[in-house]
């Protein structure tokens, strides 16, 4: 995994949510940002097929966690599987996910072809 940010470089003009990247050898932290929360999910490479196994709040405590409405739980995992694709693979990739558990994956998915 490369690039530590999602970023502009300019906070005046990020509105809209954003990730950043703490590396620790073979797992870290994703920083979660936003108008109306910030949270952090750990990561760690995974055993294939997945790349990467990301740890998300359980929608038990989402709302505890994230202080966001539980509805708003799918519309921010989306933006953060596809925000982590775009930072982290160097070509396409997909993710699903569990209560509790992300997993993002290179190539197509599979069952989408």
């Amino acid at each position: 995994m490369t690039n530590p940010t999602h970023s502009t470089g300019n906070p005046a003009t990020e509105t809209g949510p954003q990730l950043r990247y703490s590396d620790d050898g073979r797992g870290g932290t994703i920083h979660y940002t936003s108008p109306a929360s910030n949270f952090d999910m750990w990561y760690e490479l995974a055993m294939s097929p997945a790349v990467v196994d990301i740890g998300i709040p359980e929608s038990k405590y989402w709302v505890g966690q994230t202080k966001t409405p539980l509805s708003q739980r799918e519309t921010i995992l989306q933006f953060i599987g596809e925000q982590v694709i775009k930072d982290r693979l160097s070509g396409p990739g997909y993710f699903d996910y569990t209560d509790n558990i992300m997993s993002i994956y290179t190539g197509r998915n599979p069952d989408t072809v």
